[in-house]
Protein backbone atom coordinates (compact mmCIF):
# COMPACT_ATOMS: atom_id res chain seq x y z
CA UNK A 1 0.00 0.00 0.00
CA UNK A 2 2.80 2.43 0.91
CA UNK A 3 4.62 1.66 -2.34
CA UNK A 4 1.41 2.26 -4.30
CA UNK A 5 0.97 5.64 -2.62
CA UNK A 6 4.57 6.52 -3.38
CA UNK A 7 4.16 5.49 -7.01
CA UNK A 8 1.03 7.63 -7.27
CA UNK A 9 2.92 10.58 -5.78
CA UNK A 10 5.72 10.09 -8.33
CA UNK A 11 3.19 9.95 -11.18
CA UNK A 12 1.41 13.07 -9.94
CA UNK A 13 4.68 15.01 -9.62
CA UNK A 14 5.72 13.94 -13.11
CA UNK A 15 2.38 14.97 -14.61
CA UNK A 16 2.59 18.37 -12.92
CA UNK A 17 6.12 18.89 -14.23
CA UNK A 18 5.18 17.92 -17.80
CA UNK A 19 2.14 20.21 -17.67
CA UNK A 20 4.37 23.07 -16.51
CA UNK A 21 6.79 22.33 -19.37
CA UNK A 22 3.94 22.51 -21.87
CA UNK A 23 2.77 25.81 -20.39
CA UNK A 24 6.29 27.25 -20.60
CA UNK A 25 6.92 26.04 -24.15
CA UNK A 26 9.74 23.67 -23.13
CA UNK A 27 10.54 20.68 -25.31
CA UNK A 28 10.69 17.35 -23.46
CA UNK A 29 12.09 13.86 -23.91
CA UNK A 30 11.01 10.95 -21.70
CA UNK A 31 13.15 7.97 -20.67
CA UNK A 32 11.62 4.95 -18.96
CA UNK A 33 13.77 3.44 -16.24
CA UNK A 34 14.90 -0.13 -16.19
CA UNK A 35 13.59 -2.13 -13.21
CA UNK A 36 15.06 -5.23 -11.63
CA UNK A 37 12.02 -6.78 -9.99
CA UNK A 38 8.60 -7.77 -11.30
CA UNK A 39 6.93 -6.03 -8.36
CA UNK A 40 8.76 -2.74 -8.83
CA UNK A 41 7.00 -0.04 -10.80
CA UNK A 42 9.11 1.79 -13.40
CA UNK A 43 10.30 5.31 -12.94
CA UNK A 44 10.74 8.03 -15.51
CA UNK A 45 13.47 10.53 -16.28
CA UNK A 46 12.13 13.51 -18.20
CA UNK A 47 14.44 16.01 -19.87
CA UNK A 48 13.11 19.50 -20.60
CA UNK A 49 14.86 22.21 -22.61
CA UNK A 50 14.42 25.95 -22.89
CA UNK A 51 16.27 28.49 -25.01
CA UNK A 52 18.34 28.12 -28.14
CA UNK A 53 20.09 24.76 -28.64
CA UNK A 54 23.06 26.78 -29.97
CA UNK A 55 23.38 28.93 -26.84
CA UNK A 56 27.00 29.38 -25.69
CA UNK A 57 25.94 29.00 -22.04
CA UNK A 58 23.70 26.32 -20.50
CA UNK A 59 22.31 25.93 -16.99
CA UNK A 60 21.53 22.32 -16.08
CA UNK A 61 19.21 21.63 -13.14
CA UNK A 62 19.02 18.09 -11.77
CA UNK A 63 17.03 16.32 -9.10
CA UNK A 64 18.91 14.29 -6.53
CA UNK A 65 18.81 10.67 -7.71
CA UNK A 66 17.78 8.87 -4.52
CA UNK A 67 14.08 8.06 -4.36
CA UNK A 68 11.83 10.57 -2.60
CA UNK A 69 14.65 13.13 -2.56
CA UNK A 70 13.71 13.82 -6.17
CA UNK A 71 10.46 15.49 -5.05
CA UNK A 72 12.49 18.52 -3.92
CA UNK A 73 13.87 19.28 -7.37
CA UNK A 74 10.53 18.41 -8.95
CA UNK A 75 8.73 21.00 -6.79
CA UNK A 76 11.31 23.69 -7.61
CA UNK A 77 11.27 23.00 -11.37
CA UNK A 78 7.48 22.85 -11.66
CA UNK A 79 6.96 26.07 -9.71
CA UNK A 80 9.70 27.92 -11.61
CA UNK A 81 8.14 26.97 -14.96
CA UNK A 82 4.55 27.57 -13.85
CA UNK A 83 5.42 31.06 -12.61
CA UNK A 84 6.70 31.98 -16.08
CA UNK A 85 10.23 32.77 -14.93
CA UNK A 86 11.62 31.42 -18.21
CA UNK A 87 10.87 34.83 -19.74
CA UNK A 88 13.95 36.23 -17.97
CA UNK A 89 16.17 33.75 -19.82
CA UNK A 90 18.83 35.59 -21.83
CA UNK A 91 19.05 34.75 -25.57
CA UNK A 92 22.61 33.44 -25.12
CA UNK A 93 21.62 31.03 -22.32
CA UNK A 94 19.85 27.69 -22.56
CA UNK A 95 18.41 25.53 -19.77
CA UNK A 96 18.11 21.79 -19.29
CA UNK A 97 15.94 20.30 -16.54
CA UNK A 98 16.59 16.69 -15.47
CA UNK A 99 13.42 15.57 -13.68
CA UNK A 100 13.74 12.23 -11.89
CA UNK A 101 11.93 10.69 -8.91
CA UNK A 102 13.33 7.18 -8.99
CA UNK A 103 11.96 3.96 -7.54
CA UNK A 104 13.28 3.00 -4.11
CA UNK A 105 16.68 1.34 -4.22
CA UNK A 106 17.86 3.12 -7.38
CA UNK A 107 20.73 5.51 -6.80
CA UNK A 108 24.09 6.58 -8.10
CA UNK A 109 26.20 7.40 -5.06
CA UNK A 110 28.03 10.70 -5.25
CA UNK A 111 31.25 12.19 -6.59
CA UNK A 112 32.88 15.59 -6.70
CA UNK A 113 33.50 17.58 -9.88
CA UNK A 114 36.07 16.08 -12.27
CA UNK A 115 38.64 18.79 -11.48
CA UNK A 116 39.15 17.09 -8.09
CA UNK A 117 40.46 13.92 -9.74
CA UNK A 118 43.46 13.43 -12.03
CA UNK A 119 42.66 12.78 -15.65
CA UNK A 120 43.24 9.38 -17.20
CA UNK A 121 43.93 8.17 -20.71
CA UNK A 122 41.32 5.45 -20.28
CA UNK A 123 38.32 6.72 -18.35
CA UNK A 124 36.07 4.52 -16.22
CA UNK A 125 33.25 5.24 -18.67
CA UNK A 126 35.21 3.80 -21.60
CA UNK A 127 36.35 0.74 -19.66
CA UNK A 128 32.91 0.06 -18.23
CA UNK A 129 31.31 0.43 -21.65
CA UNK A 130 33.82 -2.03 -23.07
CA UNK A 131 33.10 -4.45 -20.23
CA UNK A 132 29.35 -4.24 -20.89
CA UNK A 133 29.84 -4.88 -24.60
CA UNK A 134 32.00 -7.92 -23.87
CA UNK A 135 29.44 -9.24 -21.38
CA UNK A 136 26.68 -8.96 -24.00
CA UNK A 137 28.90 -10.74 -26.54
CA UNK A 138 29.70 -13.53 -24.04
CA UNK A 139 26.02 -14.07 -23.27
CA UNK A 140 25.15 -14.16 -26.98
CA UNK A 141 27.73 -16.95 -27.44
CA UNK A 142 26.53 -18.90 -24.43
CA UNK A 143 29.75 -18.30 -22.53
CA UNK A 144 29.71 -18.22 -18.74
CA UNK A 145 32.35 -17.58 -16.15
CA UNK A 146 35.85 -16.30 -16.79
CA UNK A 147 39.36 -17.41 -15.99
CA UNK A 148 40.56 -13.81 -16.10
CA UNK A 149 41.80 -13.18 -12.56
CA UNK A 150 42.45 -9.52 -13.36
CA UNK A 151 38.86 -8.80 -14.37
CA UNK A 152 37.52 -5.45 -13.23
CA UNK A 153 34.89 -5.53 -10.48
CA UNK A 154 31.28 -5.38 -11.64
CA UNK A 155 29.90 -1.91 -12.23
CA UNK A 156 26.78 -1.70 -10.06
CA UNK A 157 25.71 1.76 -11.26
CA UNK A 158 22.42 1.84 -13.23
CA UNK A 159 23.49 1.51 -16.87
CA UNK A 160 20.32 3.18 -18.15
CA UNK A 161 21.03 6.25 -16.01
CA UNK A 162 24.62 6.41 -17.27
CA UNK A 163 23.36 6.34 -20.85
CA UNK A 164 20.79 9.10 -20.19
CA UNK A 165 23.37 11.41 -18.63
CA UNK A 166 25.83 10.65 -21.43
CA UNK A 167 23.32 11.85 -24.00
CA UNK A 168 22.56 14.99 -21.96
CA UNK A 169 26.26 15.82 -21.63
CA UNK A 170 26.76 15.38 -25.36
CA UNK A 171 23.82 17.65 -26.14
CA UNK A 172 24.77 20.31 -23.60
CA UNK A 173 28.41 20.38 -24.56
CA UNK A 174 27.97 20.45 -28.32
CA UNK A 175 27.67 24.24 -28.55
CA UNK A 176 27.99 25.60 -25.02
CA UNK A 177 31.27 26.86 -23.61
CA UNK A 178 30.04 27.74 -20.12
CA UNK A 179 27.96 25.16 -18.25
CA UNK A 180 26.34 25.64 -14.87
CA UNK A 181 25.01 22.67 -12.91
CA UNK A 182 22.89 22.64 -9.76
CA UNK A 183 21.76 19.39 -8.17
CA UNK A 184 18.94 19.74 -5.61
CA UNK A 185 18.99 17.60 -2.46
CA UNK A 186 17.38 17.25 0.95
CA UNK A 187 19.11 16.11 4.13
CA UNK A 188 18.68 15.80 7.87
CA UNK A 189 19.50 19.41 8.61
CA UNK A 190 17.05 21.57 10.57
CA UNK A 191 13.95 22.46 8.56
CA UNK A 192 14.50 25.84 6.92
CA UNK A 193 18.27 25.46 6.48
CA UNK A 194 19.45 25.98 2.90
CA UNK A 195 23.06 25.31 1.94
CA UNK A 196 24.68 25.77 -1.46
CA UNK A 197 28.13 24.16 -1.63
CA UNK A 198 30.77 24.00 -4.33
CA UNK A 199 31.48 20.62 -5.88
CA UNK A 200 34.95 21.75 -6.95
CA UNK A 201 38.41 21.52 -5.44
CA UNK A 202 39.03 24.47 -3.08
CA UNK A 203 40.33 27.57 -4.90
CA UNK A 204 39.99 25.93 -8.30
CA UNK A 205 38.49 27.95 -11.15
CA UNK A 206 35.15 26.20 -10.71
CA UNK A 207 35.15 26.81 -6.95
CA UNK A 208 35.86 30.52 -7.48
CA UNK A 209 32.91 30.74 -9.90
CA UNK A 210 30.59 29.07 -7.37
CA UNK A 211 31.66 31.65 -4.76
CA UNK A 212 31.13 34.47 -7.25
CA UNK A 213 27.63 33.24 -8.12
CA UNK A 214 26.34 32.29 -4.67
CA UNK A 215 28.61 33.93 -2.09
CA UNK A 216 31.85 33.18 -0.24
CA UNK A 217 30.11 30.83 2.22
CA UNK A 218 29.45 28.37 -0.61
CA UNK A 219 33.13 27.46 -1.12
CA UNK A 220 34.19 23.86 -0.66
CA UNK A 221 34.45 23.33 3.09
CA UNK A 222 37.01 21.57 5.30
CA UNK A 223 35.44 18.21 4.48
CA UNK A 224 36.12 18.78 0.80
CA UNK A 225 33.86 19.43 -2.20
CA UNK A 226 30.20 18.45 -2.20
CA UNK A 227 29.43 15.30 -4.16
CA UNK A 228 26.79 15.11 -6.90
CA UNK A 229 24.91 12.00 -7.95
CA UNK A 230 25.24 12.80 -11.65
CA UNK A 231 29.04 12.94 -11.38
CA UNK A 232 29.05 9.33 -10.15
CA UNK A 233 27.46 8.49 -13.51
CA UNK A 234 30.38 9.99 -15.44
CA UNK A 235 28.51 13.20 -16.28
CA UNK A 236 31.30 15.54 -15.17
CA UNK A 237 33.99 13.56 -16.98
CA UNK A 238 32.20 14.22 -20.25
CA UNK A 239 32.33 17.98 -19.60
CA UNK A 240 36.03 18.29 -18.68
CA UNK A 241 36.77 20.54 -21.65
CA UNK A 242 34.13 23.11 -20.67
CA UNK A 243 34.02 25.84 -18.05
CA UNK A 244 31.90 23.86 -15.59
CA UNK A 245 30.43 25.47 -12.46
CA UNK A 246 28.78 22.82 -10.28
CA UNK A 247 27.02 23.21 -6.95
CA UNK A 248 25.03 21.09 -4.49
CA UNK A 249 21.87 22.77 -3.14
CA UNK A 250 20.70 21.18 0.11
CA UNK A 251 17.43 21.80 1.97
CA UNK A 252 17.09 20.80 5.62
CA UNK A 253 13.96 18.82 6.50
CA UNK A 254 13.72 17.73 10.12
CA UNK A 255 11.95 19.07 13.17
CA UNK A 256 12.23 17.66 16.70
CA UNK A 257 8.67 16.39 16.44
CA UNK A 258 9.36 14.52 13.18
CA UNK A 259 12.33 12.73 14.75
CA UNK A 260 10.46 11.77 17.94
CA UNK A 261 7.57 10.44 15.90
CA UNK A 262 9.68 7.72 14.24
CA UNK A 263 9.26 5.24 17.11
CA UNK A 264 5.62 6.08 17.72
CA UNK A 265 4.28 4.13 14.76
CA UNK A 266 3.12 0.57 15.27
CA UNK A 267 4.13 -1.07 11.99
CA UNK A 268 7.38 -1.23 10.07
CA UNK A 269 5.64 0.09 6.93
CA UNK A 270 4.46 3.19 8.80
CA UNK A 271 7.94 3.77 10.21
CA UNK A 272 9.46 3.47 6.73
CA UNK A 273 6.94 6.01 5.46
CA UNK A 274 7.93 8.37 8.28
CA UNK A 275 11.60 8.01 7.38
CA UNK A 276 10.78 8.75 3.75
CA UNK A 277 8.82 11.83 4.76
CA UNK A 278 11.91 13.15 6.53
CA UNK A 279 13.43 13.67 3.08
CA UNK A 280 10.38 15.51 1.72
CA UNK A 281 8.10 16.72 4.54
CA UNK A 282 4.34 16.94 4.08
CA UNK A 283 4.35 20.58 5.14
CA UNK A 284 3.11 23.35 2.87
CA UNK A 285 5.12 26.10 4.64
CA UNK A 286 8.28 24.01 4.16
CA UNK A 287 7.46 23.47 0.48
CA UNK A 288 6.77 27.16 0.01
CA UNK A 289 10.25 27.85 1.40
CA UNK A 290 11.75 25.30 -1.01
CA UNK A 291 9.99 26.92 -3.98
CA UNK A 292 11.14 30.41 -3.03
CA UNK A 293 14.73 29.45 -2.23
CA UNK A 294 14.98 27.21 -5.28
CA UNK A 295 13.89 30.08 -7.54
CA UNK A 296 16.42 32.38 -5.84
CA UNK A 297 19.25 29.88 -6.39
CA UNK A 298 18.31 29.42 -10.05
CA UNK A 299 18.22 33.20 -10.51
CA UNK A 300 21.69 33.59 -9.03
CA UNK A 301 23.02 30.86 -11.34
CA UNK A 302 21.50 32.51 -14.42
CA UNK A 303 23.00 35.86 -13.39
CA UNK A 304 26.38 34.18 -12.87
CA UNK A 305 26.30 32.55 -16.31
CA UNK A 306 25.41 35.90 -17.87
CA UNK A 307 28.49 37.47 -16.26
CA UNK A 308 30.66 34.67 -17.60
Amino acid sequence: MMEQKLQQARDDARNRFLAACSLAGASTTAYRSAVSGDDQAPGWVDIARLGSPDAPAVLILSCGLHGVEGFCGSTIFTDWLTEGRQHRLAPETGMIFIHAILPEGVGAGGMAAPDTRPGATWSDNILNAAARRFARYARSKGLSGSDDTDARPADTRPVWLIDIFASIAQEAGEHARDIGLIEFHTSLLPAGAVNVTSSHKPDSAGDKRVRDWFGEETAAGPDGPATLDCFALGFGDRLRDHDLTAAHADFGTYTTRSILQLNARRTAAERRADIGSLFFPDSEPWRDMVRAEGARIIGLALDGLARE
